[in-house]
């Protein structure tokens, strides 16, 4: 059998719902045929049909997902390609223990474990880390943005829940989501084609096309690969003030390249590049008190986003380790806009303005970033299996935050306090009268390890830390009103801490249908100097790193032959010196450090395929995320003790139900659902009298139905099928309380072409 007919013939077997046993018999003869080495026979495991259970998970060290001593899922590309998803808004929150705070592509959070101080942007780093084929996309101190990855031609996303600081670094406290997307195959050619149109209400038609196309230039030796992309997602809400319907409208476009070189059998150099542009016309918040689907604004509230990643990968086999070498360099840009016309007449009154033209604050800034990664991993299987290695993170950032409005330089020549000739100094672009702009240097730097001792047949010891530094310097220059008539104002901060973090669990492989762990982990984030920035009240110098200890009890078991599958994991975790997230009552956010909570969850997750035509996913979490002492908030009031962490729910739920019917054009229905209870989107919210800012409690529900034509599969779908508002994130804005609601009810049609 040759090598292309075995990979068509997979592709066509996973999109038919074949059983793995199938599929591992087909590896077997691809091994046999290529020289490469042979997978096990097939067993329980396989005859489950569980693509999820055979992927190979990076975390430093290969190993089977449900090998691993802790929290940890992945989604395959297949998975991903049969229940549409495009971006993590269609399937992180179908796993365990997470709770996706959707917003707008590249700016939603994901909220792992409750470990979060708001289910928006956090002021410096983020407690979830993002990496894509192990670069980390998170750079030290605040992140400029993170991309959305596309899930066209990704292998899988690999969910890590509680603190992977030992092998991922900082940003990682709560957990890390990883994307690995496809490289280049040397062994044969390939190419696919998706193309989706769909209809949401109250919005125009969407559209979005994307291709991949896979060329070996030298059998065994090298290949190429390209993917590119564009979507264009028509807005649903309508903004009154500005008098766009359909305001909200965001296009994602880009794509990603690689190139694979093997000179030798020992030796593998790999470059992989993501570009990816995000514009959103306008805020994707309705606003309180007006109608379902009405914002209102004097100005459209956009936000682009530039994200472009390279990297240089060296796989050297030494024979009894692998040496790994990965290089990164990141270019990074995001630009805001929020009308701030609300707040309009304050300054005329307190500057002896005239001001009429809408009022608005732009911030965002641009970044650049390296990073290197060497280690050295033992080869898998041994009594010892290890791996220790080194990192280095650095990054410079030019923030800016801006306020402005049309004539304003003509405002203050005409000012009693400032008088003729002061517009042309204060705003000498003609609009711009007070800005903050700071330059960013941040350093990461760290030493890491972690070994699994099998001493025992049924036992395994892991053991490993990370020892780091972390330093950032913050620059900051301000003009307009604010100085004039005097030389721009500056003011410096620093902030540098190190530390070590460890990791240690123990695992007992009852029998190859029960393994049982326990774990002990901690994670840790930069700390973040404030500026002052247009806030007129003072805000405190910043915040400090924070650090979490996790601990967990895990079990993962497989019954009926292996056709039942169920996880649970019970975990509690202490939070100390928390970086909050908050916000003056004009609305500018800021850094500080508070208090104590802790988190305490199970969490469920089940598998059942009776047969190769029935597949039932179900997962619940429960957990409880909450402020161990009281929490003075300034200009806001106490949270007291107890009080619910921001962005997370005690309670979500997942279901996905997949039938296949066999027969011709293979055709097969999905069905899902997902539950999130209420909880809060800040922290404010918990201060007695304060205005609640909910968000939560709500059903979502999906059906997708797939046919197979040969090599194309068409399918329908349709989500939000109850057409639901359910509010995934609250925020106060100058113009009023704004809430993040679900995509109202969309229906579509898929087609995916596969050579």
């Amino acid at each position: 059998m040759s090598k292309k007919s075995i990979r068509t013939f997979r592709r066509r077997a996973l999109r038919r719902g074949l059983g793995l046993s199938s599929l591992l018999a087909m590896q077997i003869a691809a091994a046999q045929s290529t020289g490469a080495p042979t997978p096990p026979a097939a067993d329980s495991e396989a005859a489950a049909g569980a693509g999820q259970e055979r992927i190979q998970i990076i975390g430093k060290r290969a190993s089977q997902a449900r090998d691993i001593a802790g929290a940890v899922s992945a989604v395959s590309g297949e998975q991903l390609e049969a229940t549409g998803a495009q971006s993590l808004a269609d399937y992180i929150q179908r796993e365990p223990g997470v709770v996706f705070n959707n917003y707008q592509p590249g700016v939603s959070q994901v909220v792992i474990r409750g470990i979060a101080t708001s289910s928006g942007n956090v002021q410096g780093q983020a407690t979830t880390g993002y990496f894509l084929n192990e670069v980390p996309l998170t750079e030290p101190g605040w992140t400029i943005a993170v991309p959305d990855i596309d899930t066209f031609d990704l292998a899988r996303v690999e969910v890590l829940r509680g603190p992977q600081g030992t092998l991922f670094g900082s940003a990682s406290m709560g957990g890390a989501i990883q994307y690995v997307a496809n490289t280049a195959d040397s062994h044969a050619f390939d190419a696919a084609l998706q193309g989706t149109v769909s209809r949401t209400r109250n919005a125009d038609t969407a559209w979005s096309g994307k291709a991949m196309l896979n060329l070996p230039i030298k059998e065994d030796v090298l290949a190429v690969r390209g993917v590119v992309q564009y979507r264009k997602d028509p807005g649903w809400l309508d903004n009154v003030g500005t008098g766009k319907d359909g305001a909200n409208t965001t296009t994602l476009s880009g794509g990603r390249f690689s190139a694979v070189l093997t000179p030798s059998r020992d030796t593998t150099i790999s470059w992989l590049s993501l570009i990816q542009d995000t514009d959103s016309d306008d805020n994707a918040y309705r606003i309180q008190g007006l109608g379902e689907f009405e914002r209102n604004t004097a100005i459209s509230e956009y936000t682009d986003t530039r994200v472009a990643v390279h990297s240089l990968r060296l796989e050297q086999n030494l024979g009894g380790a692998r040496l790994s070498a990965i290089y990164a360099h990141q270019d990074k840009q995001q630009d805001w806009r929020f009308d701030y016309t609300p707040v309009r007449g304050a300054y005329n009154a307190d500057l002896d303005l005239d001001l009429t033209s809408p009022l608005y604050i732009k911030s965002g800034g641009e970044s650049r970033s390296d990073s290197l990664e060497v280690r050295l991993a033992s080869q898998p299987g041994g009594t010892l299996d290890w791996v220790v290695g080194a990192m280095y993170f650095d990054t410079d950032k030019k923030l800016y935050e801006q306020i402005g409005a049309q004539g304003a330089a003509a405002a203050f020549d005409n000012s009693s306090l400032y008088g003729p000739g002061s517009g042309a100094v204060i705003a000498p672009d003609g609009e711009i009268f007070n800005a903050y702009y700071t330059k960013v240097k941040g350093r990461e730097a760290a030493l890491f390890g972690e070994a699994t001792w099998s001493f025992a047949p049924q036992w395994k010891l892991t053991g490993g830390g990370r020892l780091f530094r972390t330093e950032a310097d913050y620059d900051q220059t301000s003009v307009g009103f604010s100085t004039y008539p005097g030389d721009p104002a500056r003011s410096s901060s620093d902030v540098s801490e190190s530390g070590f973090n460890p990791k240690l669990s123990l695992a007992y492989e009852a029998s190859r249908d029960l393994m049982v762990y326990a774990l002990a982990s901690e994670g840790f984030r930069f700390g973040t100097p404030n500026v002052q920035g247009l806030s007129a009240y003072p805000v405190p110098s910043g915040s400090k790193s924070d650090s979490l200890r996790n601990y967990e009890l895990g079990l993962r078991s497989r019954w009926a032959d292996g056709r039942l599958l169920v996880d649970a994991t019970v975990f509690h975790l202490d939070w100390s010196d928390i970086q909050l997230r908050l916000q003056t009552p004009d609305y500018i956010n800021y850094a500080a450090n508070g208090g104590k909570a802790s988190s305490d969850g199970i969490e469920l997750s089940t598998r059942w395929r009776p047969n190769d035509r029935f597949d039932w996913q179900a997962t619940v979490t429960w957990q409880k995320a909450r402020l161990e002492d009281e929490l003075f908030i300034l200009w806001s009031g106490t949270a007291p003790s107890g009080s619910r962490l921001p962005g997370s729910s005690d309670w979500t739920v997942s279901n996905l139900l997949n039938v296949h019917f066999g027969g011709d054009y293979a055709p097969m229905l999905s069905l899902s659902h997902q539950f999130v209870s209420g909880g809060y989107s800040d922290l404010e919210s918990s201060v007695p009298g304060a205005t609640k800012h909910r968000q939560g409690n709500y059903n979502q529900f999906d059906a997708r139905l797939r046919v197979s034509l040969g090599h194309t599969d068409l399918t329908l779908f349709g989500t939000n099928l109850t057409d639901k508002r359910g509010v995934t994130r609250t925020v106060a804005e100058a113009n009023g309380v704004g809430e993040a609601v679900l995509r109202p009810r969309t229906f579509g049609l898929t087609a995916n072409w596969h050579f």
